[in-house]
């Protein structure tokens, strides 16, 4: 009954495609790929159904777009390194602006530590390189004193309006609310029903249905209006991949039955916004391709960064998870003693053997501050 995702149309990049892992109700556990609707009338399941793509897209695009339209980030990018501070290389050593003239989220001198631990200032990724998605602490149960990836890491699923079912990964981040989950755009507005989706579930540290700190309701959730302006473009068959560069958002949780906001349970990772890297550190629920099924944390990390591979405003590490890992966070100066570290992008999507996600700058800040309320 399951069927492969396929990358997204030509007219983008066609070695990419989202990585939102989806599913509908039927009597199937969630994964990674998408799954068919059953039969209005009980029949056979069909055991090799035509792959469904996500999301549907015109072969070619029907009209090009103007430059001067593309969405641009809040503030105007800077060509040289506007911080003072050094977290890291500057858009990993590139031009900010691509070859192909799309512009990223504009870098601001803003960093957050994280709740517990210490970033680690150091070139490599903190964790030996590995594109496998291997587990990710499997014999060690996550603690609110334990290591800050393997608890603040978690396992959204989301449904729409329709009723469509899908997955996908976010990271509690420390913030001023203590109730801020970052993940991917495309993970609260749904490219199937160009609506926001309408119920939003996070459980951190999941593993194979346990939920060791409970599951966490959003009550909001915010997403760049650059996304939906090129994303909107993007699925109408126009030639404008500049919703890459702004495919970040976040979810404010509302408190367990406890009274409790998330960060007094799992802690709060470090962000940083300055568009600068070190290496590179991933966790998330991937949930395709197979053997990954979405029901453990796992990562890939790399300590070789690139950006706008393929002329899109993006960072690019080797890694090898696919549908379910959308809006894992990159995490960058990974101290491996304790897992803390500075977010500075988020999974949004990939290849066979690579991932790609936005750089955090000056719009995903003000995104923070307005989901804090």
């Amino acid at each position: 009954m399951l069927s492969s995702v396929s990358d997204g149309s030509p007219m983008a990049n066609a070695r990419r495609s989202r990585a939102a892992a989806v599913a509908i109700l039927a009597a199937v556990t969630l994964t990674g790929c998408i799954i068919l609707p059953p039969p209005l009338a009980p029949a056979p399941l069909p055991t090799q159904p035509a792959p469904q793509p996500q999301p549907t897209q015109s072969a070619e695009p029907t009209e090009t777009l103007d430059p001067s339209d593309r969405v641009q980030p809040d503030e105007p990018v800077s060509e040289t390194d506007p911080t003072a501070d050094d977290v890291g290389e500057y858009y990993a050593g590139e031009a900010p602006i691509t070859s192909d003239g799309y512009s990223p989220d504009a870098a601001t001198d803003v960093v957050l530590q994280p709740t517990r631990g210490t970033p680690l200032l150091q070139a490599p990724a903190g964790l030996p390189d590995s594109a496998a998605g291997d587990e990710y602490l499997p014999d060690v149960a996550p603690s609110l004193t334990g290591d800050l990836i393997h608890s603040t890491v978690g396992r959204l699923e989301m449904t729409d309006d329709e009723g469509g079912e899908y997955t996908c990964s976010g990271t509690v981040v420390n913030s001023g609310t203590q109730n801020v989950v970052i993940t991917a755009a495309h993970c609260v507005f749904s490219d199937d029903t160009r609506s926001e989706m309408a119920r939003i579930t996070f459980t951190p540290a999941y593993d194979d249905g346990d939920a060791p700190f409970g599951v966490w309701e959003a009550e909001d959730w915010w997403y760049p209006e650059q996304y939906i302006t090129a994303n909107d473009r993007w699925l109408d068959g126009v030639d404008d991949n500049g919703w890459m560069g702004f495919d970040f958002g976040y979810l404010r949780l509302a408190p367990n039955d406890q009274g409790q906001e998330i960060e007094d349970v799992v802690g709060g990772q470090g962000v940083s916004f300055m568009a600068e890297t070190n290496g590179i550190v991933l966790a998330g629920y991937p949930a395709d391709p197979a053997p990954f099924d979405g029901e453990v944390q796992r990562l890939c990390s790399d300590s070789t960064v690139t950006y706008g591979v393929g002329g899109d405003p993006n960072l690019g590490v080797d890694c090898t998870m696919g549908g379910g890992a959308s809006g894992s966070g990159w995490v960058s100066n990974v101290d491996p003693a304790t897992g803390a570290g500075l977010i500075v992008a988020v999974y949004s999507n990939g290849g066979t053997d690579d991932a790609y996600g936005p750089p955090l700058g000056i719009t995903a800040y003000d995104g923070l501050l307005a989901i804090e309320g």
